[in-house]
């Protein structure tokens, strides 16, 4: 057996992972709040007699009825742990009469798997687990060992997920390297292709703003004081918000050298009207370059004809390692700053990080190779603006990056719809995961002789 030909029984592989991933999108993982309900234990059932059928044995773990996460693990010699992490829940959708394909239909067709939680996270998920069914098909000895694990409740924090499991179960996570989803977007400079392998991510916080007014009837608005008009500045005001800019991460020494320019240019740019082969790449640096204030919801009154007597803007904001709470209050007291509006913070999730480089990350890089046929990749380390379960399984001990390879053609490879509409992951981008999560199994873990 040899490399090529693992890669080769990826590729027959592939429409089995395509059906996979479609039979996952049909279950409605939908996770709609703090306490779901998620129903991911439905999903884990699907993977479990999958991996069943194989001879693979799969713990699901419920943290809360229907919170369930499954773990599965194929044991060799004393060697590496390799762990291939992913999230089975997914954001609700609110406009399913106006999707392409419905949202929960695993409809393929244009050379993608459409349906809501296609590219978040599903499609990762199947294909870290039938990685795992291609190397026990082939009875392939392991030095190490490989396991898969699939978590509730990443999209409203993990407390019914991964933080549960590491706080309940460790030894079930016990790895030295581990790959999850938060990175692997391509981009082009000439005809070279180079990837974004993502060593850790931003802290997540949630800050309400609030406005306080004196309702009254609405035929008769003198009699009131509309909170609205005020919620009306802040609102301007948060997306006038120009954050410091902060570009001391590694990604921006990187670029430098891989631009042979200062890469400041493309934080100035505009997105929009950018060529597709440099979106992944600017993506990277603007994330890595400052903390994020998106407002997200607005929430006021209750009837047409009546003044409320209150109104809130709620916003999603992204930090960088460094950027506390504390932080985060000062900036909205100093933009809310001359109004009738006060700002509640909250954390949700602090900012994690990997080191790098490292000789995983020299594995990530061959294996990413091997996979895609191109021996000139370009590298570039960066930060995943969102959070993830990556940040429960490092204080663990296990080096763990985000990287889940797209097609290594920017075009060919665009995911669409990521907590949107037409949700979509192209097929080729998943026949690239799977390759290069058997490529970096046959490099870290299979006993060669």
């Amino acid at each position: 057996m040899t490399l090529d030909d693992l890669l080769l029984a990826a590729d027959q592989a592939l429409d089995e992972t395509v059906e996979l991933l479609a039979d996952l999108i049909r279950v409605p993982s939908v996770n709609a709040g703090p306490d779901g309900p998620g129903h991911e234990t439905d999903v884990c059932q699907v993977l479990e007699r999958k991996l069943a059928r194989e001879g693979i044995s799969a713990r699901v773990l419920e943290s809360a009825p229907d919170r369930g996460n499954l773990i599965a693990t194929l044991t060799g010699g004393s060697g590496p742990k390799l762990l291939l992490m992913g999230h089975t829940d997914v954001v609700p959708v609110d406009d399913a009469d106006q999707w392409r394909y419905p949202p929960f239909s695993g409809t393929v067709a244009e050379a993608a798997i459409h349906g809501r939680g296609a590219a978040d996270c599903k499609g990762l998920i199947a294909a870290n687990v039938m990685a795992a069914i291609v190397l026990r098909r082939l009875g392939l000895p392991l030095a190490g060992s490989l396991t898969v694990a699939a978590g509730a409740d990443e999209e409203t924090g993990g407390r019914y997920g991964f933080r549960w499991l590491a706080d309940n179960h460790p030894d079930l996570l016990a790895a030295d390297y581990g790959l999850n989803e938060g990175g692997g977007s391509c981009f082009l400079l000439g005809d070279q292709v180079g990837y974004v392998i993502n060593t850790g991510e931003k802290g997540r916080l949630e800050a309400t703003v609030s406005v306080e007014g004196r309702g009254g009837h609405a035929a008769a608005p003198w009699a009131a004081d509309n909170p609205l008009s005020p919620l009306a500045v802040v609102i301007e005001r948060l997306l006038a918000y120009q954050p410091e800019m902060d570009l001391s991460h590694p990604v921006f020494d990187a670029a430098r050298e891989v631009l042979l320019q200062d890469p400041v240019g493309l934080l100035q740019a505009d997105y929009a009207s950018m060529d597709q082969g440099l979106k992944g790449l600017t993506s990277a640096l603007r994330g890595a370059s400052a903390m994020t204030v998106t407002p997200t919801m607005a929430r006021a009154g209750t009837k047409s004809n009546a003044i409320p007597p209150a109104a809130q803007v709620v916003s999603d904001v992204r930090t960088l390692p460094g950027q506390t709470q504390a932080y985060v209050e000062r900036v909205f007291s100093d933009t809310l700053a001359g109004l009738p509006a006060r700002a509640t913070v909250q954390t949700t999730a602090e900012p994690s990080a990997s080191p790098y480089p490292t000789p995983f990350s020299a594995l990530v890089e061959e294996a990413t190779a091997a996979a895609t046929g191109k021996s000139d990749l370009l590298w570039l380390p960066g930060i995943t603006s969102g959070f993830t379960d990556s940040r429960f399984v490092r204080p663990l001990g296990a080096t763990i990056y985000g990287f889940a390879p797209q097609a290594p053609d920017p075009e060919l490879g665009e995911s669409r719809g990521v907590h949107g509409r037409d949700e979509s992951l192209p097929i080729a981008n998943l026949q690239t995961m799977l390759r290069t999560l058997l490529a970096l199994a046959w490099k870290t873990i299979v006993a060669h002789p």
